[in-house]
């Protein structure tokens, strides 16, 4: 199953002070394998497929990224919500051109193949629903960006 379940309030950030991508993931590995999430060959995986394949994405409201590692390097599935104090800057996915400073940043970890695909689509449902953008960035409690994931991530099912 790939839904809300995989939020929570506890892998909701808000404001986090980041300066870069590198120090993204080196916070985010820190928060994950001390929540018991993540192996420890989890900060190389991420930075590698990173490098590899870029996850930026300019949607028509905002800077989006959605960084994940391979399934090996998880010990349980989530999705993280990370709202940087400032856009964090990453390579856009696929062949655009230019970079992405995402102001959302979606830490995806899924464990089958299959599923991190159906995350991703769901994501971009979300990520194309300009209200529910807007209401991400404006928001100051993670129990709001829960209640906004709620009512908008399963939509189109």
């Amino acid at each position: 199953m790939v839904g809300t379940e995989l939020f929570s309030e506890n892998l909701v950030f808000i404001e986090q002070e980041l300066s870069d991508r590198a120090e993204l993931f080196k916070w985010f590995n820190n928060q994950m394998i001390n929540q018991g999430f993540v192996n420890d060959s989890y900060y190389e995986s991420i930075l590698r497929r990173e490098q590899q394949f870029p996850t930026g994405i300019q949607t028509s409201t905002v800077g989006v990224a959605i960084p994940h590692a391979d399934p090996e390097n998880l010990k349980k599935p989530f999705i993280a919500v990370v709202r940087p104090k400032h856009g964090i800057e990453f390579e856009p996915m696929g062949i655009a051109e230019g970079k992405i400073q995402a102001e959302l940043i979606f830490m995806l970890g899924v464990l089958k193949n299959g599923d991190q695909v159906i995350a991703l689509q769901k994501l971009m449902n979300l990520l194309t629903n300009d209200d529910a953008v807007k209401k991400l960035l404006q928001v100051e409690s993670c129990e709001e960006v829960m209640e906004i994931i709620r009512i908008n991530f399963d939509q189109g099912e």
